[in-house]
C-alpha cells in the first residue's frame, strides 16, 4: 500500500514529480498513462520504492520492490531536485523524516 504523498524519481534526472494523494494519481492521466523508463520509480512517504513498469488495463500500477530509500537517500535526491530547480542554500537543507522530505518537494512545487 502506497503511503501518500509520494514522488517520482526519474532515472538519470534530478527533477522529481510530487504526487499528493492516490486521487491525484488516479485523476491525472499524465501520471498513470505515461510511459516510464525501466528505472523510474515512485517513492512513498515511508521510503518504499515502487516500479512503474506494470500495466493493467493500459494504466500504470506501481508495484512494490520490497526495497526502501532511507532518510539520507531521500535527502540527497531532494537536494539534487532543489539544486536543479534553482533553490538557494541547498547544502544547508535537512530533513527529520522521509515524509518531511517528500512533503517539502510538494510545498515548493505549489509555489
Amino acid at each position: 500500500m502506497i503511503h501518500w504523498p509520494a514522488i517520482i524519481k526519474y532515472e538519470g534526472e534530478s527533477e522529481l514529480t510530487f504526487i499528493s494523494s492516490e486521487s491525484e494519481w488516479e485523476c491525472d492521466p499524465d501520471l498513470h498513462f505515461f510511459s516510464y523508463e525501466d528505472r523510474d520509480v515512485l517513492i512513498d512517504s515511508a521510503g518504499e520504492i515502487y516500479t512503474l513498469d506494470q500495466r493493467i488495463d493500459n494504466c500504470i500500477q506501481p508495484k512494490s520492490t520490497g526495497r526502501y530509500f532511507d532518510k539520507n537517500d531521500v535527502l540527497e535526491i531532494v537536494k539534487e531536485h532543489f539544486s536543479f530547480i534553482g533553490q538557494c542554500c541547498v547544502s544547508k537543507f535537512a530533513i527529520n523524516t522521509i515524509a518531511e522530505g517528500i512533503a517539502i518537494v510538494g510545498s515548493v512545487a505549489e509555489k
